[in-house]
């Protein structure tokens, strides 16, 4: 299944359900092998060079508020550099959603507390130092 077309694999589910109702009740031990089986399968089609890391249905969009250069910025950032990044490393269909997620990862997961506070820092002395002028 793609991001483009959520019902590709509606023929191939169509045509396992009606084989399912034609077999006989496997026993316990088949159906645990058919279980890793079509595990391993799902995991072998899925590729990841090409592939979206979860789908459009499994975000969620909050809002932000930033200032303009700012938001600009970020926009060009990741439009242009990271997705040039990503690009190069050979990953292909690559959505804002995915590496937007990868960045609040990131932020969190580095732990990077300090630094986004050294940030904030910056600004409100950048505006305090311009309103005593």
């Amino acid at each position: 299944m793609t991001d483009d077309d959520p019902f590709a694999d509606l023929s191939q589910t169509l045509e396992d359900d009606s084989d399912e109702q034609n077999d006989t009740e496997p026993s316990p031990h088949s159906q645990t092998s058919t279980d890793e089986s079509s595990a391993k399968e799902s995991l072998e089609e899925h590729d990841p060079m090409k592939e979206s890391a979860f789908m459009y249905e499994e975000a969620q969009q909050r809002p932000f508020y930033a200032r303009q250069d700012s938001i600009e910025d970020f926009d060009s950032w990741l439009n242009y550099e990271l997705e040039r990044e990503l690009s190069e490393r050979g990953y292909q269909n690559i959505v804002v959603r995915e590496m937007t997620d990868a960045l609040l990862r990131t932020v969190v997961e580095e732990d990077l507390v300090n630094e986004v506070a050294e940030r904030f820092e910056e600004a409100r002395e950048q505006i305090s130092s311009q309103s005593d002028k």
